[in-house]
Formats: structure tokens, C-alpha cells, sequence
């Protein structure tokens, strides 16, 4: 029997948003080993910058080539990824992903005003479910449900920052994987030093401390965050987006098992229905997508 040719795509997809939803577990172990707050994640995405340098300086014409839309594409993804580990690394790991899960409502408001894309019901069932998870995730006890903690902040910020830069790859989609990544890496470092010097997490960082952290931080790099992203670079591009985004949602699932399995953080009813809710708001959307012509 022929197998269906998105399937070891789609299972490439799966397996690599369950290792985006644990992420967080190396970055803290980088932490634990003396790379406090956000410099564990200046030094991986730097980290992962220095490893595709050389392939980058050989495609430097494409890179120039891609100017304001590739820096905005990659740009809002390495500012979607600082922003996202710094969130779970001052913050409640299922919260801050849940709350950057809210990407479907972002995504939608900017394909009406930026790519002018018109709103369907499931669209806004979309919007109705992922506003109602985010409150019953932020709760009403001080009121209204807004994020009142610096990680939830932070996982919000990653959320919309993501959706930009979705919404600049799909309004030009001649922007390469391969540079996007690089950009991404880059500017993610840049963002991260940023953080840590506007909103540190943790103390200083001494010279011993990179050397103490240098193993966990080589293998987290190259054997974790660049195989992971050049594979669903490879697999995204073989399966239609709606499928993407249904896949991605492994992700989620990850990240709320592994914060019960390995950390103190509350989760409870109101977070499995929180997460229920956004699940659900991201499926809906995904499908969507899937019903609209290619």
C-alpha cells in the first residue's frame, strides 16, 4: 500500500512541536549551570547564529536580496522567540505557551487589515474561543482578565511578534527558510541581550559561568534548536498551513506535560480548560485555512 506523500511531513511537524513545547528544559538546565535569566538565551540563539554563518555568507546575495521583507519576517520571529523564552523562563511554562498560542486572533486581524482577507464564521468562532481560553487561563480574581505578570507579558508579546512574522512570509513567500532562520537567530540573540539588560532575570554572568554552561550549551544548539527548526522549515513546506498549525499544536500538549511532570507550577481544571479553549481556537482557524483555495 502507497503511503500518502504529506505523511512523513506531517509526522516531521508533530515530532517537532513536541520538541518546541519542551525547549523550555534545556534552556533553564543552560540556566541552572551559571547562564542566568536571558543570557542562557543570548548564548543559544548566538550560539545558533554562529552555526549557519558559513552557509549564510554563501548565500549572502539572497540574503540582501530578501531586504525589509525578510528582515520583517525574521525579525518579528527572533523577537517571537526572545521574548517567548524569556516568558518561560520568569513565568508559568503552560501559561506564557498558552497565552503565545493565542497567534490565531492576531493572525486573523492582521489578514483583514494587512492582506485585506475577509472574515468567515469559523474565524470568528476562532476569536470567540481563543479570547474566552485567554481569560479563564489569566482568571477574574483582580478583575478583569488581563496578563498581570511579567511572563505573561512576555508570552503575549511572542503571540502577536509571531503573528507578523507570519503574516510578512505569506505576503512574501519568496523569502527562503533558510534565510529567515538565520535572521531570526540573529536578531533573537540581539533581543535577548536586550531583555537582560532592560529587565534582568537573575544575576550577572561571569566568564567561568559560559565555560561552565559551554557542553549543555553546544549540544541544546546543535542537536536541538537548529535540527528542530531546519525540520519543520523542511516539513511546513510540504503540507498546506492549515495542517501546519493543527500539528503545531503538539506544542501545547508538550509543554503543559512536561511543566506537571518536571515542575511545582499550579495547573489544575482552569488550565486544562484554558488550554482546551486555545487548542480549540487554533484548530478552528487551522481549518479554516484548509477549506479557503490554495
Amino acid at each position: 500500500m502507497k503511503l500518502p506523500a504529506t505523511l512523513v511531513p506531517a509526522i516531521v511537524v508533530a515530532i517537532t512541536a513536541a520538541f518546541w513545547g519542551a525547549w523550555w528544559i534545556p534552556l533553564r538546565g543552560i540556566e541552572t549551570k551559571g547562564l542566568s535569566g536571558d543570557w542562557a538565551t543570548v548564548a543559544v540563539y548566538a550560539a545558533g547564529s554562529a552555526a549557519l554563518l558559513p552557509v549564510a555568507m554563501f548565500r549572502w546575495p539572497d540574503l540582501v536580496r530578501g531586504g525589509l521583507a525578510l528582515l520583517g519576517a525574521g525579525g518579528f520571529f527572533g523577537l517571537a522567540l526572545a521574548t517567548w523564552s524569556h516568558g518561560i523562563i520568569v513565568g508559568d511554562v503552560v501559561r506564557v505557551t498558552l497565552l503565545f498560542y493565542l497567534t490565531p486572533i492576531w493572525g486573523t486581524l492582521l489578514a483583514i487589515v494587512v492582506l485585506k482577507e475577509s472574515m468567515s464564521p469559523l474565524r470568528w468562532l476562532a476569536i470567540a474561543l481563543g479570547l474566552t481560553g485567554a481569560a479563564v487561563v489569566l482568571g477574574f480574581e483582580g478583575g478583569l482578565p488581563i496578563p498581570r505578570s511579567e511572563g505573561d507579558w512576555m508570552g503575549l508579546a511572542a503571540g502577536i511578534a509571531f503573528a507578523l512574522s507570519a503574516t510578512f512570509a505569506h505576503k512574501f513567500p519568496e523569502i527562503g527558510g533558510f534565510e529567515k532562520t538565520f535572521v531570526a537567530f540573529t536578531l533573537a540573540a540581539v533581543f535577548a541581550w536586550t531583555l537582560a539588560i532592560l529587565l534582568p532575570a537573575g544575576g550577572a554572568t561571569a566568564p567561568q559561568d559560559v565555560m561552565g554552561a559551554l557542553p549543555l550549551l553546544t549540544a541544546a544548539t546543535m542537536l536541538w534548536l537548529v535540527p528542530i527548526t531546519w525540520a519543520l522549515l523542511w516539513a511546513a513546506a510540504h503540507l498546506d498551513p492549515g495542517r501546519v498549525s493543527i500539528l503545531l499544536m503538539f506544542e501545547v500538549v508538550t509543554a503543559a506535560v512536561t511543566a506537571i511532570w518536571l515542575t511545582d507550577e499550579p495547573f489544575g481544571m482552569r488550565g486544562f480548560a484554558g488550554c482546551v479553549l486555545i487548542i480549540g481556537a487554533g484548530t478552528v482557524e487551522a481549518f479554516d485555512q484548509m477549506r479557503r483555495p490554495s
